[in-house]
């Protein structure tokens, strides 16, 4: 029963931590925030977070390696035929887990810290389209189909950054009607 409890104290003291980092995200550079400011924002010693992170680096290192994982898994879910020719549940199930981590997301696209990831998260996806076992090997071996998998990836990709930083109109599921079309379009 007690390794129930500390698991439950982990967990809290893992979510305190980020959301303290993500607040702290939005008036204040990555590379300036302290781990003395992240525990005094989130109410807990220094000792805390170290329990869990190595670093600042390491807590972003996390942050980053959860969203991976979690979009892993949401493009897992796809049937890859069917989601070329009917794209929009994949991209309102995206723009859902956008829409959920707003505020993560919108901070993390703040943070110079996190451009490189941000910047790498369509290559990420692309290679995981490229792999996926629905699709006939020698489709997926094809320049041709990694070369679109990456082009739309980016597209996609590109799309939501431009809506995050308010450069793109309309809601998050507007988006996902027009990135559905355009690969309707192209198919």
């Amino acid at each position: 029963m007690p390794q129930k409890a500390e698991y439950r104290s982990a967990i809290r003291s893992k979510k305190m931590i980020r959301d303290a980092f993500i607040e702290l995200l939005g008036s204040t550079a990555a590379d300036k925030i302290t781990v003395t400011d992240l525990a005094q924002k989130a109410g807990l010693n220094r000792g805390t977070f170290y329990a869990h992170y190595e670093d600042i680096n390491a807590l972003v290192q996390s942050i980053e390696d959860d969203i991976t994982d979690s979009l892993y898994r949401l493009f897992s879910e796809a049937e890859y035929p069917r989601l070329l020719k009917d794209p929009l549940p994949m991209f309102m199930k995206l723009s859902d887990y956008l829409k959920q981590n707003k505020e993560l997301i919108t901070a993390l696209m703040g943070s110079h810290m996190t451009n490189p990831f941000i910047e790498h998260l369509p290559g990420v996806i692309a290679r995981h389209l490229a792999s996926s076992d629905d699709i006939d090997e020698k489709v997926r071996g094809s320049a041709s189909f990694q070369e679109r998998c990456y082009f739309y990836a980016g597209g996609a990709g590109s799309l939501y950054m431009a809506w995050f930083r308010g450069m793109v109109g309309g809601s998050l599921e507007d988006v996902a009607h027009r990135l559905a079309e355009i690969v309707k379009q192209g198919y």
